[in-house]
């Protein structure tokens, strides 16, 4: 790409207001190379890095008053803390999110942006006529106090992100299918009682139960296959006590949400969830793609409307 390009565009993001860029050293495609790239499209813009759990969170609460855009560069958990430090920002003050695919899941910007690659999403960032502020919907984790982008769940997603940890010979995306392919081979089951909006809708045995407004989880699984960012609503997917020819069928349909139809499969959809484990054990959460043991095991989740600016792009992306 040309200098001149690059000062085109540059001159492009100034005028919308100062871009920082929000790097995870640790996220599983971000390299030297990749920031540099990226703040050299954006205009030269600033770089800070990340330096463990919870600092892309600080940072993003902490950015200056004269910052109008904060790109996320890493994965989902890099979206999520960062997502919750301008949710925490005191007062409207503008900052609109940028998610950039550059770690293993990548399902934030799957949702905003479908399946385009990191250059793909610049090239309509730094176009004015290609892109718009959307404000979507965040979750907020009760027993937490904390708040998520995408989703939550507890059964078979909490269990493929904790078997990855042992996965070897593997990495990014290719690890995670490695521990599904194992999780689905023997199935996790607990009895769990799920409240939508203060409605029992299953109390017994299910493989899994996921909350929220994202679409795609894991890059490529639908669970939640008619979930919208910013309808105000939270999706909800429970899926029964499965094995054999039943488990084959659900899996089958994930990918693409025909899961839905299968009578083990129950769709619902509301503004509070409870999720909780009722023989004792306990409850194993994930929320973007993070696992976490739930206090008191109970999962709860409110949803937050219209509480993110984000930007995605002008014409949805297909499928």
């Amino acid at each position: 790409m040309s200098t001149a390009t690059d000062a085109v565009r540059g001159a492009v993001a100034a005028a919308a207001g100062r871009t920082v860029v929000v790097a995870n050293p640790a996220a599983a495609g971000v390299d030297e190379a990749l920031v540099a790239a990226v703040s050299s499209r954006l205009g030269g813009a600033e770089v800070v890095r990340t330096s463990g759990p919870g600092h892309a969170q600080a940072l993003a609460t902490g950015l200056a008053s004269d910052v109008a855009r904060v790109v996320a560069l890493g994965g989902d958990g890099t979206a999520r803390e960062v997502a919750a430090g301008l949710w925490a920002r005191p007062g409207e003050d503008g900052v609109v999110l940028v998610v950039l695919p550059a770690g293993s899941g990548n399902s934030t910007a799957r949702n905003l942006w479908g399946d385009r690659e990191w250059a793909a999403v610049l090239d309509d960032v730094v176009d004015p006529t290609r892109h718009r502020v959307r404000r979507i919907d965040l979750l907020r984790l009760m027993e937490w106090d904390m708040v998520a982008v995408l989703g939550a769940s507890s059964g078979f997603l909490a269990q493929v992100l904790i078997d990855a940890r042992a996965v070897t010979g593997l990495t990014g995306r290719d690890r995670y299918y490695a521990a599904a392919a194992g999780v689905l081979a023997a199935m996790p089951d607990h009895p769990l009682r799920v409240v939508v909006d203060g409605s029992v809708v299953h109390d017994g045995p299910a493989s899994l139960a996921a909350v929220g407004g994202g679409r795609f989880r894991a890059n490529a699984f639908q669970f939640l296959p008619d979930a919208v960012l910013d309808d105000g609503l939270l999706d909800v997917c429970v899926i029964d006590a499965i094995s054999g020819a039943a488990l084959d069928e659900v899996a089958a349909g994930v990918p693409t949400g025909a899961h839905a139809a299968h009578p083990a499969v129950a769709l619902h959809r509301g503004r509070r969830v409870a999720i909780e484990r009722t023989d004792g054990g306990d409850l194993i959460a994930e929320f973007d793609g993070e696992v976490h043991a739930a206090p008191g095991r109970r999962l709860t989740v409110e949803v937050l409307p219209s509480a993110l600016a984000v930007l995605a792009p002008l014409v949805p992306p297909a499928g």
